[in-house]
């Protein structure tokens, strides 16, 4: 059991001046005697010391004082930095009395009490620097102050220890609510690296489709029909601007391509979240989950092939013969002469040789006896050339003709690559 107080002074007694039958003896160990006179200072009697004048003696009061070592614990309460907050403390201390006459001299009769108030103001000079929270500083700081108080000269302190307490109610009321706190704080922080998360992801989207699935469609409806409408406010504010001011220190083409830029964006898709509210945005924006069926595919290749005219068919040629007799719209590697050919119909290149070049003219004296034709003459200046046979100027409208034809005489069309055959059945 705590000792909370104690009084030093055991046995007060009055003396007669004659004590033949009942002299004065000493103190038992632990105790101290003090005799007072009727005048003059006490006298301090200790175990085994004789006692002057015991049977006779002008000594009115004996006082039998306590001076061994007591354990107290005293009950403070420390005001923090906050004045309205204040450290619940337990100070334990080792009392002894060292000096028996000056504690009969000052009446101490409630050690506690006469401890208590200069305990308290000593600790309140370091407690009142520490908030509430910080209990554990505030508590070594305590400890710290009075780890070299002694007390004074007539009481001896020692062993001082400060311990600063916490209501148990309070522990567990304030615990709750703290962990409540933490809990909540928890949850908190859990929900908003979630929303960040969703925002890298998914940006302004992902926030609607939060809000689509806790207020419903016509929240998140709300919600980018606002972000439309304030695009579009600003777009024509923006227009209105700069059609409205005259602007002398740019060009005319840098405002135009200004106006077709604010133009471009009114007129065209918004940059709202999904597109905002425009259905053609919307329903353009939606690719379709199935495939074309092969009905739809001949559909748009059909649309995509127009239908020539016949007014604007070329007119088929005349029919002419080749050395072999055959006729000009007979087939010469893979291509037709003289007749007209679709230019829809997809052809397969001959296997032998690259397709048909454009037609040149027909086949003269320079064409070589294998049947295909020579190379074109440079007829550039050249002043280290020699001239030649083929220097001669050619007739415009004279050229062999195969088979004693006249120059006059219509001639097959050649290619420019492979040229013509003489003979061939090709």
């Amino acid at each position: 059991m705590q000792q909370t107080t104690y009084d030093p002074i055991l046995e007060t007694e009055d003396l007669s001046a004659f004590r033949l039958l009942s002299p004065l003896r000493p103190p038992a160990p632990g105790r101290v005697l003090v005799l007072v006179p009727h005048s003059g200072p006490a006298l301090t009697v200790r175990p085994g010391e004789a006692i002057p004048s015991s049977r006779f003696g002008a000594y009115q009061t004996a006082y039998t004082v306590d001076t061994g070592d007591h354990r107290l614990v005293l009950a403070l309460p420390l005001l923090s930095r906050d004045a309205t907050f204040a450290f619940q403390s337990s100070v334990a201390l080792t009392c002894r009395v060292t000096d028996p006459a000056a504690v009969v001299a000052r009446g101490i009769r409630d050690m506690s009490a006469a401890l208590v108030e200069h305990m308290r103001r000593m600790l309140r000079q370091v407690s009142r620097h520490y908030d509430i929270a910080e209990f554990h500083e505030a508590e070594e700081a305590l400890n710290e102050a009075v780890r070299d108080f002694k007390g004074d000269d007539a009481v001896r302190l020692s062993s001082i220890h400060v311990e600063l307490l916490v209501d148990v109610d309070e522990v567990s009321s304030s615990g709750r609510q703290f962990r409540d706190v933490v809990r909540e704080s928890r949850l908190a922080g859990m929900r908003r690296q979630r929303h960040l998360d969703m925002m890298r992801a998914d940006g302004v989207e992902g926030l609607i489709a939060e809000i689509l699935e806790k207020d419903g469609a016509a929240a998140a409806m709300a919600y980018i029909e606002k972000a439309e409408a304030a695009e579009r406010a600003e777009l024509r504010d923006t227009l209105r601007m700069i059609l409205e001011r005259g602007d002398k220190d740019r060009e005319p083409f840098e405002i135009a391509e200004a106006e077709r830029a604010v133009l471009g964006r009114v007129l065209g898709g918004s940059e709202a979240p999904f597109g905002g509210t425009r259905r053609s945005r919307v329903r353009g924006a939606l690719p379709s989950s199935d495939p074309p069926s092969s009905s739809v595919l001949r559909a748009h290749e059909y649309a995509a092939e127009p239908e020539v005219p016949a007014a604007y068919l070329p007119e088929p040629d005349e029919p002419s013969h080749t050395s072999a007799g055959a006729p000009a719209d007979s087939v010469h590697d893979g291509g037709t002469y003289g007749s007209y050919e679709d230019p829809h119909t997809v052809t397969a290149p001959p296997k032998d040789g690259p397709p048909e070049d454009e037609p040149i003219g027909a086949p003269s004296e320079a064409d070589t006896d294998d049947g295909y034709r020579k190379a074109p003459v440079d007829r550039r200046y050249d002043p280290r050339r020699r001239p030649g046979t083929d220097d001669a100027p050619m007739d415009a409208g004279a050229g062999p003709t195969e088979s004693g034809g006249t120059s006059g005489a219509t001639a097959p069309p050649a290619s420019r690559v492979r040229g013509i055959r003489r003979g061939s059945g090709r």
